[in-house]
Order: structure tokens, then sequence, then C-alpha cells
């Protein structure tokens, strides 16, 4: 690999949202939200990745006749490695998030979809190069994307997958078809509603054992080396499982109240998360402070966070990344002493 090749791509999709909010709230609908599980997974990448890798967060937007000025200005603020595949003859992928009385989303196209394919990254000479490679999708689908990108990677890189499964196949007839995918993947990232569903639970766990134990019958079927479970907790953070590590990482807002909008705060963890794990060159601890930092941050708003870049250093959402590590070491100290080795996120110093 070389020192330029792609750190993160996600083949998660764009979309331009739309919300509704029911007549008791009395908030009027919020247009041209930028969305969709690969745009967040990417914002989570680059935050952690900081301004001097920024072009080598990657994936594929794709943009139709109708793609609005004010959000292509937005996502090239962020100064990243996207891919831009402009296709006038049809749409931008639009969805519409309706919130009900009982403050529950439900969501629907309103345009086509237009999801990125193995062959989007095979065909390209750059993001095949990738370091990392974010997939949400079903089961059989991310075993097809594994092997097609395996087949056409140059013989010197070596791509980490990580995979975000889709909520709709994190059902119980899911599990043994996920066991024959798992000896293929690097990092496996379900919420713990997910995983608890895969496992046939009555319940979810409400305990970190009890998460533990959750963990484990996923675990002897991750076999690559260095390979492992985070799950994604919330408000509890996250349980980091691998051959060598167990660790339970508490989220980065302890309190609710910098909480405005959880939407895309899964998938920015898992760009935060693959991002410090290849940075630091495959420390499990890194990548879940890192997750819990980009997630934190994508949280603190609706939409995307607002990116300041000075002469020094950038912000996101007024405050820098640097700043934002030094904060979650401080506020953990008794969690991360003796398991945390500071000079490994030398690329935030």
């Amino acid at each position: 690999m070389a020192k330029d090749d792609p750190i993160f791509t996600s083949m998660g999709m764009f979309i331009i949202d739309e919300n509704q909010y029911p007549p008791s709230s009395k908030k009027e609908p919020v247009h041209n939200i930028i969305g969709g599980g690969g745009t967040y997974a990417i914002i989570g990448s680059r935050i952690i990745a900081g301004a001097e890798k920024s072009k080598l967060i990657c994936g594929i937007i794709d943009k139709g006749s109708d793609f609005p000025e004010i959000v292509e200005e937005e996502i090239l603020s962020w100064n990243s490695g996207i891919v831009w595949k402009e296709d006038l003859s049809r749409l931008t992928t639009r969805g519409l998030n309706i919130y009900d009385e009982a403050d529950i989303r439900h969501f629907k196209y309103k345009t086509d979809k237009k999801r990125i394919e193995a062959q989007d990254i095979v065909n390209h000479p750059y993001l095949i190069r990738s370091r990392t490679i974010h997939i949400i999708s079903s089961v059989e689908r991310c075993e097809s994307i594994i092997d097609t990108i395996l087949s056409n990677t140059p013989n010197d890189v070596i791509p980490t997958f990580i995979y975000e499964p889709l909520p709709d196949v994190c059902v119980a007839s899911s599990y043994d078809k996920l066991t024959l995918l798992l000896p293929k993947i690097d990092v496996f990232t379900p919420n713990l509603n997910e995983m608890s569903n895969l496992a046939n639970l009555a319940r979810v766990p409400e305990t970190m054992e009890d998460i533990k134990t959750l963990s484990s019958k996923f675990s002897p079927y991750l076999t690559k080396p260095n390979s492992g479970s985070v799950v994604r907790c919330g408000p509890l953070g996250c349980f980091i499982k691998t051959s060598k590590v167990e660790i339970s990482l508490p989220a980065y807002h302890r309190n609710q109240d910098k909480v405005v909008d959880v939407t895309g705060g899964g998938n920015s963890f898992c760009g935060g998360f693959v991002t410090g794990l290849c940075l630091s060159k495959g420390d499990w601890v890194i990548g879940g402070i890192c997750g819990n930092i980009a997630s934190g941050c994508v949280i603190e708003r609706l939409g995307m966070p607002r990116l300041y870049s000075g002469l020094s250093d950038e912000k996101w959402n007024g405050s820098s990344t640097s700043k934002r590590l030094k904060y979650y070491v401080d506020m953990n100290k008794s969690i991360l002493d003796g398991t945390f080795d500071v000079t490994k996120i030398d690329w935030l110093a």
C-alpha cells in the first residue's frame, strides 16, 4: 500500500432527506438535509482523519439533475476524496422521514434509489486501492461485494472490511448465513438491538456482562487476523470484543443535553471507528474511541456537522477533533488506563 491510497471508502448510499413533523409539534418541514448511511460514514471518517488526510476519505455520490447547489457546496467544504457520478437523466435519491405523534420515524423513498455496486469500486483505479471499505447491505450482498473486490484488488492492497448489517436482515433466520460470512469480515458492527435479534434473544441485554455473552455468539466465526465485533449501544457507547481485547467504552455524551438528532450516529461511528483502527495500525481501543467521538459530534445537530476550517485547526460544531479526544480521554481515565496509547493517535496532534 502507498501512503496516498484511500484510507476509507464507504459503499453506503447518499440520500437527500426531507423531515415532516406531526401537527402537534408545530414544526415546519425541513428540506435538503444531507443524509444516507454512506454519507454519514464518510463524515465520521473525515472527522477522525483530520484536514491533512481529508482527500483520502472517499465514497461515491450520485448526482441527479435536481442536485441542490447548497448541498454540493456543503459537501465540497469537507475537502474529501468523494467521487461524483453525475447522471442528468435521473433524479437524485431522495428520502422522506415522517415523524408521528409518538415521535417514531417512518421512512420512504421519494425517488428511485441508486445504490453503490462493487463494480463501481473495481472500475475506479483509486477507490480499488482503499485501505478500509465500509459495507451496509444484506448478508448475501456483502459476501458478493467482498468476493468481487478481492478478486480485483491489486496485489499490494489488503483492504479491511467493516460490515454494518441492514436492520431488516438482522433476524434469527439470518444467523446461519452470517456465520458463513464472518470469516471474510474484519469488523462486524451491528447495533445492540440488531445483534440481539440475530441471536434470537427474547430481550435486549441491559448489562455489559450480558452484552459480552451476546458478542461471544459471533466471535468463533471472526477468524481473520485482528478481526472482531464492536456492538454499537447508543447512549451506552460500544462494546468491543476480539481475541485480545474486551472493553466497554462510554458514549461521548454522558447525558443527552447536547444530543439534537441521533440519525446517522451509528453510520458515523462506523466511519470513525475503522479510520481510527487503520491509522493506529490495528488498535481496537483507539478505533472505539474514534467511533464514539465521531458519533458524538454528528448527533449534536440535524444533518451533517458544521465544519469551520481555520488557519491552524479545523472545528466541527465549534470544537476540534483533538480537543474532543482530550475531553473523552480525560472523562474516561479510569477505563482507559493501561489500555490506551495516546502516541498512536499522532495524526491528530
